[in-house]
């Protein structure tokens, strides 16, 4: 891999590494599901996989918040020469490098990055920064019922279906083995996408405490897939969004005909949903190019179109695009979830 030296290869490294993370413990939790799980025997069978899912979850959780602040200090380093105290506690400095740092974030992204000329250069540690705790007991709560809503719950709902039908429910009937199989199977990718949701929270509250802490960071821009839904990719359209009217207007306005997003949206994330937010630091900061091709691609599939008309305009020339990215066979494999998962996370569903 090469050197991380500006901060778009940093924030796409950092992305691909959280992806990595969640999609490893989603498929955990979708192997533990068929080998725990017994459909005739959900209530008995279906803790032993719950504890076991939510132990996997924690654990990657923590992985994913460390990630997150790794990112943060050394995306702070390169925009500003200055960086946040280091994540875990460690005995004060006032200076490290950018070499280190790199390290740091290389460990935790596991991938392996060569010198660059730049890792002798100082960074100044502002030290009067304390990073934000972590609510364990909500996200554990979340991640809980996330996982019972997708999998058991979901799993006895299409169970009762099945067998309210007159003379289903007899293990010699093939029809019905056949729709057993496939609930849940269906009911386990589901919850391995919400696994894999569970996992990435917690790099996307430690970043977006942490970073809304920081009186440094002035907005921030949402960083999406290769193949994001339409939401997702109208709110990486809108570029920076800023944290305050003054700041705003140091880059300018955002268009007459600008997407309708609230900056509370951009900390918005659905099922198999792999976006990052990039935290901007100045008006001339690296904004995520994609963001720029998504506008274009708003002003125009949205010309003429208002409120809702405007919206599913724009819906449709981002299906057109997926469809067309996808006949190519153009999406990268770090962005390409399972079949199995992405089939039944987006049933019914328009998300990536």
């Amino acid at each position: 891999m090469a050197p991380v030296s500006s901060p778009r290869q940093l924030a796409d490294a950092h992305r691909r590494a959280q992806v990595a993370l969640a999609s490893h413990t989603a498929g955990r939790v979708m192997s533990d599901w068929q080998r725990m799980v017994q459909p005739r025997r959900i209530e008995e069978t279906a803790p032993q996989w719950m504890d076991a899912s939510l132990g996997a979850i924690t654990a990657s959780r923590s992985r994913s918040r460390g990630l997150a602040a790794s990112y943060l200090r050394l995306h702070r380093a390169l925009n500003t020469h200055t960086t946040l105290p280091p994540y875990a506690p460690a005995p004060v400095t006032e200076a490290t490098t950018l070499g280190n740092l790199r390290r740091d974030f290389a460990g935790r992204a596991q991938i392996h990055l060569p010198p660059a000329t730049d890792d002798g250069r100082a960074v100044v540690i502002e030290d009067d920064y304390t990073w934000p705790d972590e609510d364990r007991e909500a996200l554990d709560a979340a991640a809980r019922t996330s996982l019972a809503v997708t999998g058991p719950v979901q799993a006895r709902r299409r169970l009762a279906a099945v067998e309210g039908t007159a003379g289903r429910g007899r293990l010699d009937d093939t029809d019905f083995l056949d729709e057993l199989d496939t609930l849940m199977r269906d009911a386990g990718a589901s919850a391995a996408a919400a696994a894999d949701r569970e996992v990435l929270r917690g790099g996307r509250d430690l970043l977006h405490r942490a970073s809304s802490a920081d009186p440094r960071v002035v907005g921030w821009a949402r960083m999406t897939s290769s193949d994001p839904c339409a939401w997702c990719a109208m709110l990486a359209s809108r570029g920076a969004v800023y944290r305050s009217r003054d700041a705003a207007q140091l880059k300018g306005h955002a268009g007459r005909n600008a997407p309708p997003i609230d900056p509370e949206d951009l900390e918005k994330y659905h099922d198999q949903c792999h976006c990052q937010v990039v935290p901007i630091y100045s008006r001339t900061a690296w904004l995520p190019e994609q963001g720029r091709a998504f506008r274009e691609l708003w002003d125009e599939a949205t010309d003429g179109h208002t409120g809702r008309d405007a919206i599913n305009a724009y819906r449709r020339a981002i299906d057109a695009r997926r469809r067309r990215a996808r006949s190519r066979g153009v999406l990268p494999a770090q962005d390409r979830p399972s079949l199995t998962i992405h089939r039944a996370a987006t049933k019914g569903a328009d998300h990536d």
